[in-house]
């Protein structure tokens, strides 16, 4: 029994701690992160009970079954609103007039509107009602041979009804391409169906490996698509047809935020030389229509409405039927049914009156600017930020206001004298040569307080003195030797993508008099409405909004408020509308013409950003202020952007891009109409190659419209270490003369180590120079300066949509 050990199995091991509250860790591990909110708005939280649970249940449940049926009131019926179909064929095999036939063939229809004898392969809108569902459809099928108007047919669209062939696969230049935009833009509900599966083989059983393969490619672009279907199958075609009757179709917010219609009938009467009343004739849709309203058509532009006739009564409020009778009931009729625009209605002006005076204010002054300003276009000019104001602080005597903003620090060197007020422009000018910024002509440049005495100990001045007695200009041959040599180092690896290069025979005063050197782009103060001859004639005359968030909210109540005629309301709207636009008109029975409300303001012109990412399968250069056509929400214009950083800065002020790069999202900013919706935009360029006609560039948002978003344009200047001795740098190849040197002599220098210093002196005459740093340098490190030049966004036209 050697080695043997009792262990009882039954043996207890130490019994546990036992407290009376829990300590700090062990309740965090019981609730691992999880913490009970006690308050919420400042309000105590109260348990519910089990009854008031239901109450509460029930009654989310009653909201939505009400909101259901009112969504249904606007479809149900014999006069109720035609569901938007629009048929788009991914492959150049498929017939769309074959896929309309096949999908009515299983159902007792009527054809209520439209040409009967449609070419195969031509555009047509037609309505038709089916009787066993009591629904009707307004079936558009698009021109195939122009991109943008699939676009707008899906655009006003319940549903879209993408056809595939079970012959011929996707081609991604065409069937991918119009997914990926219809997707970009904004799409409704949408179905995948199959008109040609017995091409692939008599048997259905064979049909269905084909098949299966359509569904797996439909579903990667809609994942919540299960099937397609086949509609060579009357089953598969009855099921498509009550979808597209019984279901609802989803929401677009950006199209649904505002009033809209398809036309059924066009007609219009003269009214004069220039001008004749157009009637427009169709069912609203949307939060609907007033007649102070501005309207949009595509690739026609904007119209004032002379006045609304509701053809109809509306019975979809809800409200009980009046109990007048006789001619108050005639007259209260007559006066529902039509709106006339009065003296409020909005005006088709771009820009604020040229002759606007614009208000001064001072720094006592604090303006509100949470509203549109705009609403001032007739009887003043625009409210600044308080932040806008001038700010006062310490700088040498006879700068003026607008100098006195490139003051960073409130700081003067000794023997300065100090002004109590800098607002005289002519002491300014007495005074110009010793200050670092020159007027607004000049190159502006920022004053810091950089120390002009050299960061080193010791003996260092007369081993700097000596160095000095020994420089030696080198001959005008050997310079341009060795300038060519380093040139051509540099061109192997070029560290800085906004290098600017001097010429040795050109003035860099005279080159770079736009550019002002900032110590820090994100800490400087930027006066929004600078002087600068630069700046675009239209600039103070723009929209101008404070809070562009509160605003669009506010607005888009108001619309939903204000409308006259409401969604189901069938209406004749009559517009002023210029003859020489007549020719331009299409018949609305071969293609889908659509009218749009415009929200207040949305004609006017404005600072609009939008966020724009490339096309990840494109792969040209995008260069900033090149012509690039935009579509966002309603409008498509020819613009020239500036490309910046989407960055968050304290002052608004952010770098400029000279290309648009890929896999980074950038803020591109230009002059267009402002948009509430903040719809998404869609960017392209007309193409003669591609068979679509167009070539996508890249997508994005409407964000703002942001007036006070300031981009600089950087520059860098970059030299070359020459000497060492100790922390002092003899530098060459940044500039060529001395003068330049002494111009430039205020400004930081940085490394592409992270090293920082400034210029001390200049040396010869071939423009090097002696700068300082915080510590001593390599031969391989290059000196850089950063300057900065205000770019200015571009005005933007309309685009009629030809190629």
């Amino acid at each position: 029994m050697a080695g043997h050990h009792h262990r009882s199995s039954f043996r207890n091991g130490h019994k546990t701690f036992k407290s009376k509250h829990s300590s700090k860790g062990a309740l965090k591990r019981l609730h691992k992160g999880k913490v009970e909110r006690e308050v919420a708005n400042n309000k105590a939280l109260k348990g519910e009970s089990k009854l008031q649970r239901r109450n509460k249940a029930k009654q989310i449940r009653s909201q939505k079954i009400l909101a259901s049926l009112e969504n249904r009131k606007l479809f149900e019926g014999v006069n109720g609103a035609e569901k938007i179909i629009t048929i788009v064929p991914l492959t150049e095999d498929c017939n769309p007039q074959d896929a309309v036939e096949k999908l009515f063939s299983s159902a007792e229809i009527q054809q209520l509107s439209g040409d009967e004898n449609v070419v195969p392969g031509e555009p047509s809108v037609k309505n038709y009602y089916v009787k066993q569902y009591k629904s009707n459809l307004k079936v558009i099928i698009p021109d195939l041979n122009n991109f943008l108007d699939i676009l707008d047919a899906a655009k006003v669209a319940d549903y879209v009804v993408f056809q595939l062939s079970g012959v011929s696969e996707v081609e991604q230049d065409l069937g991918e391409q119009i997914i990926r935009a219809l997707e970009l833009q904004g799409i409704a509900s949408h179905i995948g169906v199959v008109s040609n599966l017995s091409q692939v083989h008599p048997k259905e059983k064979f049909q269905l490996d084909v098949k299966q393969s359509l569904e797996s490619y439909f579903k990667h672009f809609f994942p919540n698509e299960d099937k397609i279907y086949n509609l060579e199958k009357s089953s598969d075609s009855l099921n498509v047809l009550r979808n597209l009757c019984q279901k609802l179709p989803r929401n677009v917010t950006w199209r649904d935020s505002r009033g809209y219609l398809v036309a059924d009938e066009i007609d219009y009467q003269d009214v004069n030389n220039q001008y004749c009343e157009l009637m427009v004739r169709g069912t609203v849709r949307g939060v609907g229509f007033n007649a102070n309203r501005l309207v949009h058509i595509p690739n026609l532009g904007d119209f004032q409405v002379s006045k609304i006739e509701r053809l109809k009564a509306s019975t979809k409020s809800g409200k009980k039927p009046s109990k007048k009778t006789g001619d108050d009931l005639i007259a209260e009729l007559a006066e529902n049914n039509h709106f006339e625009s009065n003296e409020n209605r909005e005006t088709l002006d771009e820009f604020a009156p040229e002759d606007i005076e614009f208000e001064e204010w001072s720094d006592e002054e604090d303006y509100e600017y949470d509203h549109l300003t705009s609403a001032r276009f007739d009887d003043g000019g625009y409210l600044p930020r308080s932040d806008d104001a001038q700010r006062r602080v310490k700088v040498p005597k006879g700068t003026s206001s607008y100098q006195a903003k490139w003051y960073l620090d409130d700081v003067v060197n000794p023997g300065e004298e100090v002004a109590e007020e800098y607002d005289d422009e002519t002491e300014a000018a007495e005074k110009q040569k010793d200050m670092v910024m020159a007027d607004d002509d000049e190159m502006i440049m920022e004053g810091d307080d950089i120390p002009q005495q050299p960061i080193m100990g010791g003996n260092a001045e007369d081993d700097e003195d000596d160095e000095q007695d020994m420089f030696v200009d080198l001959s005008p041959e050997e310079e341009e030797r060795q300038l060519q040599e380093y040139r051509n180092l540099e061109k192997e690896d070029r560290e800085f993508p906004d290098e600017m290069e001097l010429n040795p025979s050109e003035s860099g005063i005279e080159r770079l008099k736009r550019y002002r050197g900032l110590k820090n782009l994100h800490n400087c103060i930027w006066d929004v409405d600078e002087k600068d001859p630069n700046c675009p004639e239209e600039w103070k005359r723009l929209l101008r909004i404070g809070n562009y968030k509160n605003t669009r909210n506010r607005l888009l109540k108001e619309v939903a408020n204000d409308a006259e005629v409401i969604a189901g309301d069938r209406v004749t709207i009559y517009l002023s509308f210029p003859k020489n636009l007549l020719e331009r008109l299409v018949s609305p029975q071969s293609h889908a013409v659509a009218l749009y409300g415009l929200l207040p303001h949305e004609h006017k012109n404005t600072v609009a950003n939008f966020s724009l990412q490339r096309w990840e399968e494109y792969d040209k250069p995008v260069p900033a202020q090149e012509p690039i056509i935009v579509q966002y929400g309603i409008r498509r214009y020819t613009i020239n952007p500036l490309f910046s950083a989407d960055t968050n800065s304290s002052n608004n002020v952010h770098k400029s891009e000279r290309f648009l790069h890929p896999d980074v999202q950038s803020i591109a900013t230009c002059i267009a109409p402002v948009d509430f919706t903040q719809s998404p935009a869609i960017f392209f360029k007309p193409s003669t190659t591609e068979r679509t006609g167009i070539e996508l560039i890249g997508h994005g948002t409407f964000l703002n419209a942001d007036h006070t978003r300031v981009m600089a344009k950087r520059a860098i200047l970059t030299g070359h270490p020459f000497r060492f001795h100790k922390n002092v740098v003899t530098i060459r190849y940044m500039f060529f003369n001395p003068q330049d040197v002494e111009w430039f002599k205020s400004i930081p220098l940085f490394t592409k180590t992270g090293r920082s210093g400034f210029i001390k002196e200049s040396l010869g005459t071939h423009g090097y120079f002696k700068a300082n740093f915080d510590t001593k340098l390599s031969a391989q490190d290059v000196v850089a300066m950063s300057l900065y030049k205000r770019m200015w966004p571009m005005a933007s036209a309309p685009w009629d949509g030809e190629y």
